[in-house]
């Protein structure tokens, strides 16, 4: 059996512009070409954002010339709308059924694809390691290592029992109430989950707006949010922050006595 203690989040979907139809409206409506009317430069998320807010407005070319303080502007007046035109996608793997129950609630400007206990077999999950467990262990004395072993106890035996009902209803389960293999198969591993505990390890696909992922760190980056969901919440915010400085820069991460990270940010519900 095996536990792991930390999330591997991978950034694999970011904003692309085609700067040859924006160029191409632009000379449409008899407006100053690039740079002239945009002022993001390479920055393709701030200038999604740039391109958008100024259509509202049809002021490209006109107003703040400093890219930096024309998203401020925005943020500091909660115009958040604009926001949602950017787009990220991320994987996550290592975080547990019990994370991602509270991820999908987020749904507004959310999409998710999540790995299928009915397709997938469980027999070989790994489970991971509440945060709790982890800060616990580093304590002395017996009761941190009497939790981990009662914890590991559990979750090993229903590892054994997700195997054996599995077993089991590939003996009973007969091969004429389906029409195909792939159906018995579903069928059984669709029965077998329900022992699988919250700490399975699961792998989830999550692509969200700017929007979104602001609100989404926002409320799970607080100090009252669950351990293992604020830690993933940070590990966005960091790679956020260093892809999109202009729309993340403005949240400040403070450090807990426990040691935990939190997230607030100076625009907040934009």
């Amino acid at each position: 059996m095996r536990l792991i203690s930390d999330p591997a989040v991978y950034l694999v979907t970011r904003p692309n512009i085609d700067w040859d139809m924006v160029a191409a409206f632009l000379e449409d409506e008899g407006l100053p070409h690039v740079p002239d009317s945009i002022r993001a430069g390479r920055d393709e998320s701030a200038a999604v954002v740039e391109i958008s807010a100024r259509l509202c407005y049809m002021s490209f070319g006109k107003g703040r010339r400093d890219i930096g303080k024309f998203i401020h502007n925005l943020l500091s007046k909660g115009d958040g709308s604009v926001f949602e035109h950017v787009n990220y996608g991320f994987v996550f793997t290592g975080v547990s059924r019990s994370l991602t129950h509270e991820l999908v609630r987020h749904r507004a400007g959310f999409a998710y694809s999540q790995l299928s206990q009915r397709f997938v077999s469980e027999s070989d999950s790994p489970f991971v390691l509440p945060p709790a467990l982890s800060m616990a262990s580093g304590r002395e004395g017996g009761d941190a290592d009497k939790a981990r072993e009662l914890l590991e106890e559990a979750l090993g035996k229903a590892s054994t029992a997700y195997e054996d009902l599995v077993s089991a209803l590939d003996k009973v389960l007969s091969e004429d109430l389906f029409e195909q293999k792939t159906d018995r198969r579903k069928a059984i591993r669709q029965a077998a989950r329900s022992v699988l505990p919250n700490a399975t390890e699961t792998k989830i696909f999550v692509t969200a707006n700017v929007r979104a992922w602001r609100h989404f760190i926002e409320m799970r980056g607080a100090a009252y949010a669950d351990w293992e969901i604020r830690r993933l919440a940070l590990r966005v915010l960091d790679i956020l922050k260093r892809e999109a400085p202009l729309l993340f820069g403005d949240f400040e991460v403070a450090e807990l006595p426990d040691g935990t990270r939190t997230a607030a940010s100076k625009y907040p519900k934009v």
